[in-house]
C-alpha cells in the first residue's frame, strides 16, 4: 500500500509546450512523468525525459534520449549511428541538415526531438548530465 501511494505521488502532470516532439506528443498536450522512473535504474535508448533545460535556468524540456554515455553518436543526415551502427528511428520526423558527432561522458545522454527541424536540443547545447533528469514521460493524459 505504501509503495503505491508513493508512486502515485511521485507522478506529475504537465503540459507539454511546442511542437519539438511531434507527432509523439504535441503541443497543448497533457502527459503524465513519473519523477521516481530513474530511482535504482539507468534511463534507456528512446526514453522520452524531462530535464532541467540547459539553456533557461528554471526551466525544463522533453525530449528523447538517443545517445547513452560514453557511446559514439553521430546524427547524419537522415540518419543515426552509434558506435558505428545505424539505429532505426520510427519516431522521427523532419529533416536534419547537418551533421553532428557528440561523446558523450559516464553520465551523459544525448537527447533530441522527434520533430527535428522544430527542436532546440542536443545539437545545440550538447549531452545533458544524469542529475538534470528530472523524470520519464509515462502516459497521456486526457483532460478536456
Amino acid at each position: 500500500m505504501r509503495e503505491r501511494l508513493v508512486e502515485l505521488l511521485s507522478r506529475q502532470l504537465i503540459r507539454v509546450r511546442g511542437e519539438s516532439m511531434t507527432p509523439t506528443l504535441r503541443g497543448g498536450q497533457w502527459v503524465v512523468v513519473s519523477r521516481r522512473a530513474y530511482a535504482g535504474r539507468s534511463p534507456s535508448r528512446f526514453d522520452v525525459v524531462r530535464f532541467a533545460d540547459p539553456r533557461r535556468p528554471g526551466s525544463w524540456s522533453i525530449k528523447r534520449i538517443v545517445g547513452l554515455p560514453l557511446e559514439h553518436v553521430e546524427l547524419r543526415i537522415g540518419e543515426l549511428v552509434v558506435d558505428g551502427l545505424t539505429i532505426e528511428e520510427p519516431h522521427a520526423v523532419g529533416g536534419n541538415t547537418s551533421d553532428h558527432l557528440w561523446a558523450p561522458g559516464a553520465n551523459e545522454y544525448v537527447v533530441l526531438g522527434d520533430n527535428r527541424s522544430r527542436s532546440t536540443d542536443s545539437r545545440l547545447y550538447g549531452p545533458i548530465g544524469f542529475p538534470a533528469i528530472t523524470g520519464a514521460v509515462r502516459g497521456h493524459a486526457k483532460i478536456q
